[in-house]
């Protein structure tokens, strides 16, 4: 409980000596949460299709495809 008050007192500090780059810090961190949160989210779904597609190529055709690889969004051209 205290530690909640200590971080909003932090940040409340931080906004009165630098309210730009106190934005700033906040603005990136919720920019790179939405970023991963994409990321997992994405993931998730590739690899349920992934499954799902695996589940029916040996279903129908007696064939396998190959395994499930993600590449993070960050790491991508």
């Amino acid at each position: 409980m205290i530690g909640t008050y200590l971080l909003i007192a932090l940040v409340a500090i931080c906004f009165a000596l630098w309210p730009a780059e106190s934005a700033n810090v906040l603005t990136s961190v919720s920019l790179k949460i939405q970023v991963y949160w994409l990321n997992y989210r994405m993931k998730f779904m590739a690899w349920r299709m992934h499954r799902k597609l695996s589940r029916d190529m040996k279903k129908r055709f007696n064939s396998e495809i190959p395994p499930f690889k993600w590449v993070d969004l960050w790491d991508r051209n």
